[in-house]
């Protein structure tokens, strides 16, 4: 079976060198890409309990505002993926693109596992000095957890 590089894109963070490594890697080592985006549903939590602390909305947000900001990430899914998609076929690479909603770690290795893929790019996003004592990093779990080879990328200011 073939082996395949794993881009994985999501709502808050992605950098054009994790993409162009991801499709070099994949052409230089004969291998299909598999580009991945995650809507991760703690993060949208995240966003509707700022939203709530600072009071712009009540205690529960409405189901339009939960099915707009998923339609939104969703359309932004897309983008994405289409970006990784051009340039695979600029290379002639195979490609297969994915999209899942859940736990960022949970969903990304599941998708490492069903495509067999032997190295997954991720872009891990800039934390404060001070905010590195008190929470951990997703895509430090991620390169704890992942059966294959993770490189990770800094985001791009």
């Amino acid at each position: 079976m073939k082996k395949n590089i794993l881009i994985v894109l999501s709502t808050s963070r992605t950098t054009s060198r994790a993409i162009d490594f991801a499709v070099d890697k994949a052409k230089k080592e004969g291998s299909g890409l598999v580009a991945l985006y995650v809507i991760d549903t703690g993060l949208t939590n995240e966003v509707f309990d700022r939203f709530t602390d600072i009071g712009f909305i009540g205690d529960k947000p409405s189901t339009r505002l939960t099915e707009a900001i998923m339609k939104e990430y969703r359309q932004r899914g897309y983008e994405e993926i289409g970006k990784v998609q051009v340039r695979a076929m600029e290379e002639n690479i195979d490609f297969d693109a994915v999209t899942a909603q859940g736990a960022f770690v949970e969903k990304v290795i599941e998708v490492i596992e069903s495509h067999n893929v032997s190295t997954a790019v991720v872009v891990k996003r800039k934390t404060s000095g001070f905010m590195k004592y008190f929470s951990r990093s997703v895509v430090d779990e991620l390169v704890e957890k992942a059966p294959c080879e993770v490189v990770v990328f800094e985001e791009e200011e």
